[in-house]
């Protein structure tokens, strides 16, 4: 009995460690998911109706080139949103809410991450915040420094937004996350927490240990039936920014829905309110 006792252990732990073995190898594979069908191509922005935007690239500081879409500000002075999207689909399936912010006076920079459609390189927590910064200094060398970015993160982009806004190299003049977590790594914890997800996980975005940084004016909205991201998660964070900060539960949303009349409303008065909206 003792013997068959001992065995039983030794065939589970040595199935345990193959496990956490194949999940640390394969760990970029499974939190990351890059559109295939455009990842070698590039969508046009002119396919989806989006006048004033035109295609650029990008060249990050280690070498990867970056596909973007742009539109600059219609009126000189106004503030640009640098829109930092989440972990799947591509620029398109976003498009109408890049074209509700042209028209409501915002210019709009949207990079397609390394790796993702017509970009180079691969997934990466610090490729994505090269990227970031890339796309900072990209609109700095066209006129509009970082005072006058709004930082658009959402879902995975929250994450490189909240590290980009810490910094005071790169601080906006103000922030929006949607659908935000304190980390990747406690949103991993929440479906293997049978591993040491601490101890495996590589791209773990700390956000919640950057967000005490970060003095912009900082809007989160989060939908309080996401799935994806714990509505909890996203309430701690905003209470964790240490300058002018809002909250907005979204009742009933999911991960990532539709702008509504509601949400893009309270974040226009928030950004009106901290001079980060067109006059």
């Amino acid at each position: 009995m003792k013997k068959t006792m001992i065995s039983f252990v030794v065939v589970f732990a040595g199935l345990y460690l193959a496990l956490a073995g194949f999940m640390y190898v394969s760990q970029r594979s499974l939190q990351y998911f890059p559109q295939q069908s455009v990842r070698a191509g590039f969508e046009d922005p002119g396919k989806f109706g989006l006048d004033g935007f035109s295609a650029a690239s990008i060249k990050t500081g280690d070498g990867e080139t970056l596909r973007a879409w742009l539109a600059l500000p219609p009126k000189p002075d106004a503030p640009l949103i640098l829109y930092l999207h989440g972990n799947a689909g591509t620029l398109g399936d976003r498009a109408e809410r890049f074209g509700v912010f042209h028209r409501e006076g915002f210019g709009v920079l949207v990079l397609s991450w390394r790796g993702y459609g017509g970009s180079t390189g691969s997934p990466s927590e610090t490729g994505f915040v090269e990227d970031g910064r890339a796309a900072m200094k990209f609109l700095h060398q066209n006129g509009i420094p970082a005072s006058r970015v709004v930082l658009f993160g959402e879902s995975l982009g929250s994450g490189v937004a909240t590290q980009l806004a810490a910094n005071p190299d790169t601080g906006p003049l103000a922030v929006v996350l949607e659908a935000p977590f304190t980390s990747a790594a406690d949103v991993a914890r929440t479906r293997y927490w049978f591993l040491p997800v601490g101890l495996l996980m590589k791209d773990q975005y700390r956000s919640i240990e950057f967000a005490p940084k970060v003095t912009a004016p900082v809007f989160v909205f989060h939908g309080t039936a996401d799935k994806v991201v714990p509505f909890a998660q996203g309430k701690r964070l905003s209470a964790a920014f240490a300058g002018p900060k809002e909250f907005l539960s979204m009742q009933g949303n999911g991960h990532i829905d539709p702008l509504t009349e509601v949400s893009w409303g309270a974040i226009k008065d928030f950004l009106k309110t901290h001079g980060a909206a067109p006059e």
